[in-house]
């Protein structure tokens, strides 16, 4: 304690002499309790009195915050926040609380954390609220302080402060009237920080360091001053950082309050220690002091002191650096100055090196020091109001001698000035300038010469020893005020003007030549100066100018021309320069030929004559750029196309592109319509550059400027732009094209309105389009092509109707002539949407219905070449007119179909487009009746087209094939379209077209065409929609109708008419007149016999007759079936009956498809027919029948047809059924086995037919696959190669079931017959010799199915391992030396690797797959094929755990041994070893009645070891074994526990071979664990085997674990070793204790 008070002793001596009280000071800034000083900001201070406090969380807090550390003071304030903003409001903050807040946040708000003020202030706030009124006691003690963070350069800080003030003082009114109320302890506060405030009272030495304790101490001043100066009032002009001191939107302090305290201010703004902080060191304090000051002189100029001010404000600071205040600082040097220049001269008290003059001159030399540009507004401000004596003394004016100016350039040019400054810098030096002029004390010549010419020379001819009066280039305006003002001494002015233009002329005549390094250089620069010089005199014929001067500035322009033509005469065009300052002064001083006489005789005979021997020096396409600017006064026609034609025959060059530019720029090209052979030659010239044009190329550059030239000839410009746009379709020339169409937009927009109406412009927007939608076609340039279109497109749709036709065109070009480069659709349906919003008014709309649906012509015209393909036979079972497809004929030859870009077709982008726009909008009502029924009509048809196309890709042409994945946007617009057709007829009144679509399509049904076809497949999906929505189809379709397409075989319009019909009366009487006529009629030879039989199961499939097919007498059915039998019969055995084999098989499809509706009626009847009818199946299913798309639709109808006999049979059906079932299980086996053979080469990706074949074979041959005969079996091997995923899973589930069932035969085979070796099946090992690979998998999708290659490649050794199950370890043997002929296992692993882990970003979660099993079909394909070879993968390790481990083990790639080990690990292991625990346990458990030697095993699963034990007499031996987490890729390891009756040596050598044992073994499943354990076992029993007990302990181990192995050579007994010492030691004698003769060892 002594310790600690004395180091606060300390600390008050060394601050108490700053705290003594004084006038006008609060008591609390002075005076106190003994040696400690009462300031609330000291850090040295009483510490709050806590006792009173209840919360002891509070007490905590409030010591917390006397600490030093500010994370500490942090952490306190939030715990008090969190116990403030707890309390009730009702009862808000103790007392006790308060107190001691009150005299910590005075000095915890400055703290030098940011976080603890800004925590700080939130606290007050929150303190504040929670008290009340009752807080209002408080103010007075923590009003300063609060306000004065609100001024905190933290911002942070002071927002926070600012918020607590608005929660507590929620108005504008209250916070005026804290300051009112408040005013006198505010003052007082912030008169006691700056006056008696220091760094060391604020900070502790001790523990803050200099730096940190100075910017406190800076920090808390400079807040005060803002503070008081707030309460004088804000001034709104202020520069930048003012507004963060006065954000707090606050009225200004009341006078009256003001004058009450007038003495406290007036006692303040007299202090030295105030004005000191003038000059302080700190940016921020300074602005504090110099804002107050400004203040002042505005609010209470009377209480100042000026002779104190200057003495600080001038004297002091004036040479000091002003770094981020030195415009604050001139501001309140000019305020000051203004209020009262005496402060310069009365009050001033320096002399010598400290006069006014040397002190203004070393801040004036510094310049701004990085400031913003007001500082020389002020700067301006300042010295017009100085006295003139104080800026230019009398001695001085006596010299010529002009400091002031000197220090003002230093300060301009000083390399800290911001080039943004210069402007009013050099307007404040000019401004002193005609300030001076105006005194009649200054000679005017020598202050012109010495303050403004300089400038001008410098401006014009740059050297280093005028460097100081360097005006930028882009600062002209000055240079113009500088010469404006020079004008005014007219003697001084002409002599430095023509002393200039000597110079000038001196320079050109002694440029360097050509030969020099530097020519260029050194021409550039002359070009650079005769701009400048005569850009100035172009400036100055707008100015009046004395008649003398302007005389000296037309001699010197004729000398300066007439010196540059002469010396481009002597050195033959070389110095360019020369041509450049000829070119300077016709372009800045256009009326210069016509006002001289003398200069335009020159200049025209120097044209004429010279020009063209000149044209190919470095000064000719400088001077067939001066051309345009003589055209007015000279005759340069024959010039300028003699100079064009000499650079047209040139040979390439540089030089003549260059030329060139400059020709096609030139606004004399329009004069080249008066010779057309020099024109023509000219477009060859430029169409070449088109060709060749790179985007940077200069020939690029020419291409673009000879299209932007206005006065170029349209002819020019329409061929040129013509190349342009067809340039754009070739990539290599497309960002040069389009560049240069952007700059003919930008600046010829009436050469794009005049190609655009002419006939080479109309594809313009048209080839523009494409590039939108490209998918080549990067961001950059997409956005560039999209811009160029829109703004196309403004210029020339400002004629409505010309802009509406434009676009119909566009639309109506791209939608109907398919080419390559057609619009995307995309691009199509946005611009008629836009043409909707622009032009679609009711007026308008029946017009542009007409206009924009296609017609009737139209659609033919598309679905012509469609019409001119047969249908694909196997399409008869997707649809309901079944095998009439067959019966489907092209009128016409084969036509080839045009394609887009995106392979579409013109049929299919007519389909997209008109149901989009008629989806979309209005458009379809708008239109007449007959375009409504042609739109839904062809909308039907090419929907019924695509869908054929989506079964099968190759069945027409409406889009190019595309392979098992069909295109995304196309299947979504067809799935889009079929479910909105029928929407839309829903949603449209039924009227007049409704009827007309229906008659429309039935009138063309009629006839055997492919047009007639898809009429009457069209007529059934709206027939069967309406019905479907119970709408009446209004439609006149009776029985006669039907009738009558019934009499003439007429079989698309009869089924059209059976979908509309609504009468189930007249329907079943057709149908038993169809069912009579089929049963009388040889349906192989009679024409009708097909259209009969296809709408007699039209009638079956679109109606519910159940109960109608009941009620027909049953023996008309079975005549029916006994005559259906007897035709099919007649076909198998002629094979040749029918005069088309298509068909014929659609012939009997027919019948199979109705015997499949009818045969259910008679499960009950008994017959023969049921015989007849399996025996069609098999026949139909024999192996010599070829398999093609004909005969597709008679194969699913017979499988169906077996799939309902199996229904029949398997319910209460006869037993004629069942028999019959049952008798022909192995030929119906046999067909099946058939069937998969004839389809597995055809691939069924893209042949939905084919697939559905497939599927529903799988499924059937899986219910009978008991029946198929093992000599069969074997034939399904080279199915798991097939093409289809269907019949592959169907040849794996037989196969998978029957290989464990045939292992038992083959253990037993290989038992009887140790010769026998068992192999693998070679077909099988054929299937899995080469593993997919990471390339062959990475184009293919996963998302209908697998890929059938990797299918094939993973059930094959799903089958392989199948072998493993039932197998006998010798058995096992042979597998695995199967495997081992090949590389099949390493390929496979790797390959498994590389899929599961390697390949991917983050390998396969194993965890959601259940590891040690597989069920087909239950996962997407991707996770299918995931889980599959998971399971693969483990059955691998399981099964074949050494040869996996080899293969691991050699992996050359370190990073892929990581990766598999540690996915094994965390994946698979687990499953492993738990298999291995348990059959290790079941072992174990079939043991237990072997006495002979028991061995007891003991399995821990968590620590995956395994103990075995063999008991011996009371002890046991025992050993464990430990399976590592990545078993089986990393060893087993296996310990010895417990040795018994053996040696070390020998223990050791079990131990390892157990280990061998475990780790060397082929077989997995667990038997190399139980292989070790029978080997230990074995040891252990060989080694025991015969040993007798010890003749003295009677046991056979002894104590120390050894076996009786001293043996007695006269009796023969065995003794222990340590018995037998003992018997002697204990005896006295060496003789055996049983024989008793003398012990000796056999």
């Amino acid at each position: 304690m002594g310790k600690a008070f004395k180091a606060q002793a300390s600390s008050s001596r060394a601050v108490s002499g700053a705290f003594a009280p004084a006038d006008g000071v609060p008591a609390h800034f002075g005076g106190g309790f003994g040696a400690v000083p009462a300031s609330p900001l000291s850090y040295v201070y009483e510490p709050p009195d806590l006792s009173s406090i209840s919360e002891p969380n509070v007490v905590v807090a409030f010591k917390n915050l006397q600490k030093k550390d500010s994370t500490t003071k942090a952490k306190a304030l939030e715990d008090l926040q969190n116990f403030v903003s707890g309390l009730d409001p009702k009862d808000g903050v103790e007392e006790a609380v308060l107190e001691p807040w009150i005299k910590v946040y005075p000095r915890t708000s400055i703290d030098t954390a940011r976080r603890v003020r800004q925590l700080a202030h939130m606290l007050q706030g929150a303190i504040a609220r929670k008290s009340g009124k009752k807080f209002a006691r408080c103010m007075p003690d923590v009003a300063g302080p609060w306000l004065a963070g609100t001024f905190d350069g933290d911002k942070m800080v002071s927002n926070a402060a600012k918020e607590s003030l608005r929660h507590m003082f929620q108005s504008d009114e209250k916070l005026k009237n804290v300051w009112r109320a408040y005013l006198g302890s505010i003052l007082q506060y912030c008169s006691g920080v700056i006056l008696k405030e220091t760094a060391l009272t604020l900070s502790d030495e001790r523990t803050v360091s200099p730096d940190d304790a100075f910017a406190k101490h800076a920090r808390v001043v400079a807040s005060a001053i803002h503070v008081v100066r707030h309460a004088m009032g804000k001034r709104i002009n202020c520069f930048g950082g003012c507004n963060r001191a006065t954000k707090l939107e606050v009225e200004n302090t009341g006078r009256d309050a003001l004058d009450r305290q007038q003495d406290i201010l007036r006692d303040l703004l007299n202090q030295k220690e105030l004005w000191k902080f003038s000059y302080h060191s700190d940016s921020a304090v300074r602005r504090a002091v110099y804002r107050l000051l400004d203040s002042s002189l505005t609010k209470a100029p009377e209480t100042l002191d000026l002779e104190l001010i200057s003495s600080f404000l001038l004297l002091s600071s004036l040479p000091i650096g002003q770094e981020s205040s030195a415009a604050d600082y001139a501001r309140v040097l000019a305020h000051l100055t203004e209020h009262d220049a005496r402060v310069w001269t009365d009050y001033y008290k320096g002399t010598g090196k400290k006069s006014a003059l040397k002190r203004l001159g070393q801040f004036l030399a510094r310049g701004s020091q990085r400031g913003p540009s007001a500082y020389w507004d002020e700067v301006n401000t300042l010295l017009r109001h100085i006295p003139q004596s104080v800026l230019l003394p009398s001695e001085d004016i006596r010299d010529q001698k002009f400091v002031i100016f000197e220090v003002l350039r230093d300060g301009i040019t000083n390399r800290d000035e911001a080039r943004s400054n210069q402007s009013a810098a050099w307007n404040a030096y000019l401004s002193l300038v005609k300030r001076f002029l105006s005194s009649s004390d200054v000679d005017r010549d020598g202050l012109i010469g010495s303050t403004v010419m300089p400038m001008l020379v410098q401006y014009i001819i740059p050297s280093l020893e005028t460097s100081s009066y360097t005006v930028s280039a882009s600062q002209q305006p000055i240079i113009l005020d500088a010469t404006k003002t020079a004008l005014s001494s007219h003697q001084c002015f002409v002599g430095q003007w023509q002393k200039v233009s000597k110079m000038l002329i001196e320079d050109i005549q002694t440029s360097l030549p050509q030969q020099s390094k530097d020519f260029v250089k050194s021409q550039d620069t002359i070009a650079a100066k005769a701009s400048r010089w005569y850009s100035l005199q172009g400036a100055l014929s707008n100015v009046e100018v004395p008649t003398e001067i302007k005389r000296a500035m037309t001699e010197t322009t004729l000398s300066e021309i007439q010196s540059a033509i002469a010396l481009l005469e002597d050195r033959n065009g070389k110095p360019y320069g020369a041509a450049s300052l000829i070119e300077c002064a016709f372009r800045a001083m256009p009326d210069l030929a016509s006002t001289q006489d003398t200069l335009r005789t020159t200049i025209a005979g120097f044209l004429k004559t010279h020009l063209p021997q000149l044209i190919f020096s470095p000064s000719g396409p400088i001077l067939v750029g001066l051309l345009p600017s003589l055209q007015d006064v000279l005759d340069i026609d024959r010039i300028y196309r003699s100079c064009l034609r000499s650079v047209l025959e040139a040979p390439d060059s540089p030089t003549k592109t260059t030329l060139l530019y400059s020709f096609v720029s030139s606004p004399c090209l329009a004069r080249l319509d008066q010779d057309p052979g020099l024109l023509e030659k000219l477009i060859s010239d430029l169409q070449q550059a088109v060709d060749n044009a790179d985007e940077a190329d200069e020939a690029e550059q020419i291409l673009k400027t000879a299209i932007a030239n206005p006065d170029a000839p349209p002819r020019m410009t329409h061929i040129l732009l013509t190349r342009l746009i067809d340039n754009l379709a070739i990539e290599e020339r497309r960002a040069a094209s389009l560049k240069g169409l952007e700059t003919v937009v930008a600046h010829n927009r009436d050469a794009i309105k005049a190609y655009d109406a002419s006939t080479e412009g109309s594809p313009m927007l048209t080839k523009l389009m494409p590039l939108t939608a490209a998918s080549d076609v990067d961001y950059t340039t997409f956005h560039r092509v999209k811009s160029l279109k829109d703004n196309i497109q403004a210029l020339i749709s400002t004629d409505p109707v010309q802009a509406y036709q434009t676009r119909l065109q566009i639309i109506r070009r791209n939608l109907h002539q398919v080419k390559e480069d057609a619009l995307p659709m995309s691009s199509i349906l946005n611009m008629v949407h836009e043409t909707l919003d622009l032009y679609g008014d009711e007026q308008s709309m029946p017009s542009m219905a007409e206009e924009l649906l296609p017609d009737e012509a139209r659609w033919n015209e598309a679905l012509l070449a469609l019409y001119a393909s047969k249908p694909n036979p196997s399409l008869a079972m997707m649809n309901d007119l079944g095998t009439a497809i067959i019966l489907a004929e092209p009128t016409s030859s084969p036509r080839a179909v045009s394609f887009d870009k995106a392979g579409l077709s013109a049929a299919f982008r007519m389909f997209w487009f008109t149901y989009a726009l008629i989806s979309s909008s209005d458009l379809l009502k708008y239109a007449t009746t007959e375009r409504r029924s042609c739109t839904y009509r062809h909308l039907f048809i090419i929907s019924a087209m695509a869908s054929d196309k989506l079964s099968i890709d190759s069945a027409h042409s409406l889009w190019e094939e595309q392979g098992p994945e069909p295109d995304q946007g196309i299947l979504s617009i067809i799935i889009e379209t079929q479910k909105g057709l029928g929407s839309l007829l829903a949603e449209t009144p039924v009227n007049a077209a409704l009827p007309g679509l229906l008659s429309k399509l039935l009138d063309n049904s009629h006839g055997t065409s492919v047009e007639a076809y898809y009429n009457s497949r069209a007529y059934v999906s709206v027939a069967m929609e309406m019905v479907s929505r119970h709408t009446d189809l209004e439609h006149d379709v009776g029985i006669d109708e039907l009738r009558s397409a019934q009499a003439s075989a007429n079989v698309f319009t009869g089924i059209a008419t059976i979908s509309a019909i609504q009468n189930p009366t007249a329907l079943t009487k057709i149908f038993n007149e169809l069912l009579a006529t089929l049963t009388g009629l040889d349906l192989t030879k009679h024409v009708n016999g097909l259209p009969h039989l296809v709408m007699l199961n039209s009638i079956l499939n679109n109606q519910d007759f159940g109960d109608v097919l009941t009620g027909i007498p049953k023996q008309r059915l079975i005549f029916f079936i006994q005559h259906a039998c007897t035709q099919l019969s007649e076909y198998r055995s002629s094979k040749s009956a029918a005069p088309s084999l298509v068909l014929e098989l659609g012939l009997n499809a027919e019948i199979m498809r109705a015997l499949n509706q009818i045969l259910p009626v008679l499960k009950e009847t008994y017959g023969s027919f049921w015989e007849d009818v399996i025996n069609i199946l098999t026949q139909t299913w024999s192996p010599e029948a070829a398999m093609s798309d004909g005969k597709l639709p008679l194969i699913h109808a017979s499988l169906r047809l077996y799939s309902t006999l199996l229904r029949l049979a398997s319910g209460e059906a006869n037993d004629d059924l069942v028999d019959a079932s049952k008798a022909h299980e192995g030929s119906i086996a046999d067909g099946m086995v058939n069937l998969l053979q004839a389809l597995q080469s055809l691939p069924d990706d893209s042949h939905a037919p084919r697939k559905m074949v497939n599927e529903l074979l799988a499924r059937l041959i899986s219910k009978t696959k008991t029946t198929i005969s093992r000599t069969r079996i074997s034939e399904l091997f080279p199915i798991l190669a097939s093409e289809s995923i269907a019949l592959q899973g169907a040849a794996h589930e037989i196969l998978h079931s029957q290989i464990p069932q045939e292992q038992e035969n083959v253990s037993v085979d290989k038992a009887l017959s140790k010769e026998s070796l068992a192999k693998l099946p070679e077909e099988l090992l054929s299937l899995v010799i080469e593993a997919p690979t990471r390339n062959s998998l990475a184009d293919v999708s996963f998302t209908r199915s697998v890929p059938p290659f990797l299918q094939s490649y993973m059930l094959s050794w799903h089958l392989i391992f199948d072998h493993w199950d039932g197998a006998s370890d010798a058995v096992k043997n042979d597998y695995i030396s199967s495997l081992k002929e090949g590389p099949y296992l390493n390929d496979f692993l790797q390959f498994a690797s590389d899929f599961l882990i390697t390949s991917r970003v983050r390998p396969i979660d194993a965890s959601k797959f259940e590891v040690d099993t597989y069920r087909a079909g239950e996962e997407s394909p991707d996770r299918d094929a995931q889980w599959l070879l998971i399971h693969l993968y483990y059955l691998a390790l399981k099964n074949l755990p050494t040869l996996s481990k080899t293969w691991w083990r050699d992996n050359t790639s370190r990073q892929t041994q990581t990766s598999v080990e540690s996915w094994t690990e965390k994946y698979i292991a687990p499953h492993i070893i738990a298999s291995e625990l348990s059959a290790v346990s079941s072992w174990a458990t079939s043991r237990e009645a072997d006495t002979d030697q028991p061995l007891t095993v003991k399995i821990s699963t968590s620590t995956r070891e395994i103990t075995a034990s063999i008991p011996i007499d009371e002890q046991s031996m025992s050993i464990a074994i430990t399976l590592p987490p990545s078993y089986p890729l990393s060893r087993a390891t296996v310990s010895g526990l417990h040795r018994v009756g053996v040696t070390e040596q020998k223990w050791r050598s079990w131990v390892i071979t157990t280990q061998g044992v475990i780790n060397f073994s082929d077989i997995g499943g667990g038997g190399q664990l139980i292989d070790g354990l029978m080997a230990w076992r074995k040891n252990v029993t060989a080694t025991l085997k015969g040993q007798t007990e010890c003749a003295i302990c009677y046991s056979v181990v002894s104590a120390d674990r050894q076996l009786p192995s001293k043996r007695c050579g006269t009796c023969k007994n065995s003794f222990h070793g340590s018995c037998l010492f003992k018997w002697f030691k204990s005896s006295n004698s060496s003789s055996c204790p049983l024989c008793r003769n003398q012990f000796s060892y056999s």
